[in-house]
């Protein structure tokens, strides 16, 4: 059995593991509960976009705009987003397999893959893969504070406009409910299939409920397609964001939790081996005594 001291100093050590994790489990759940308000204040707004491209790119007359329509420039580009900080449990992992998917479909393809990434945890594992990223944009929460949104926005635009991607899709890890996050690809180039997802994901718009000869134009709908397309494809880079954020903090909380949990649980148990050893040097000490009496008669 170990001695009184180096269980005492193995208490103390748990007791400030429990300390440190519950503090991270604390700012986790408030960070959690502030992107969560975010969230459902920004859902209203995409679907009035998704609606607006709806309309759009269902109309009678097909409108003629290269981010509506497909080119073969036999390249593709995913945005991965990681966990800005650790201790989040198995998130990235998740994220470093379907990357994994992304790329051997490439390979069965012949298609030649981009790699693009947030500044996160996640940079390690692709070092280590010997995976570099083209461009490493700025974390969830300088993102979503509003720093390189639009660069990134604009810049997979351009690229698409100009045949050089025929493909940008951003895997994160979406957010259901509390009890429900899965690590998916959301397709945002070409922008019909993202106006196509959004619209059956969020608020189903049927031909005879609304049509498009009911609404007049001004300026061209070419000309509305260029800001919309910008306008949309920024919001569903956030709104992808938000999801992460919020998985991120969810997934942080469970692991304190549980680490929580697991100091305590160690903190009893050293505890009564505490006891059980101090006991046992009361009891010597009490034995030496009756012995020293007892030679003394």
């Amino acid at each position: 059995m170990a001695g009184i001291r180096q269980i005492l100093q193995r208490r103390r050590a748990a007791e400030s593991i429990r300390r440190i994790t519950r503090t991270m489990g604390m700012v986790s759940t408030a960070k959690y509960k502030s992107y969560h308000n975010k969230r459902d204040a920004a859902a209203e707004y995409e679907n009035a976009l998704s609606q607006i491209g709806y309309l759009l790119v269902t109309s009678q007359e097909p409108i003629d705009h290269p981010l509506l329509k497909e080119n073969k420039s036999n390249c593709s580009a995913v945005l991965v987003v990681g966990s800005a900080r650790g201790l989040c449990g198995s998130y990235n992992n998740h994220l470093t397999h379907l990357l994994d998917m992304h790329i051997k479909n490439a390979s069965q393809l012949g298609k030649k893959l981009d790699v693009y990434a947030t500044d996160s945890k996640l940079l390690n594992t692709l070092s280590y893969r010997k995976i570099k990223p083209q461009k490493t944009y700025p974390n969830i929460d300088e993102s979503l504070g509003g720093a390189g949104v639009d660069e990134m926005a604009n810049d997979f635009i351009e690229q698409y406009i100009a045949g050089k991607i025929d493909y940008f899709g951003i895997a994160y890890m979406r957010y259901y409910s509390a009890s429900s996050q899965k690590v998916q690809t959301l397709t945002i180039l070409p922008l019909t299939e993202l106006i196509d997802n959004l619209t059956t994901r969020t608020t189903a718009i049927w031909p005879y409920d609304i049509s498009f000869e009911d609404f007049y134009l001004s300026p061209e709908a070419f000309e509305v397609i260029k800001g919309l397309a910008l306008t949309i494809v920024r919001a569903s880079i956030e709104f992808c964001f938000m999801d992460a954020a919020l998985s991120e903090h969810l997934a942080r909380m469970v692991a304190m939790r549980s680490a929580t949990e697991n100091a305590e649980n160690m903190i009893k148990e050293l505890t009564n081996e505490y006891n059980v050893a101090r006991q046992g040097q009361i009891t010597c000490e009490l034995l030496d005594i009756v012995s020293g009496t007892g030679d003394l008669k």
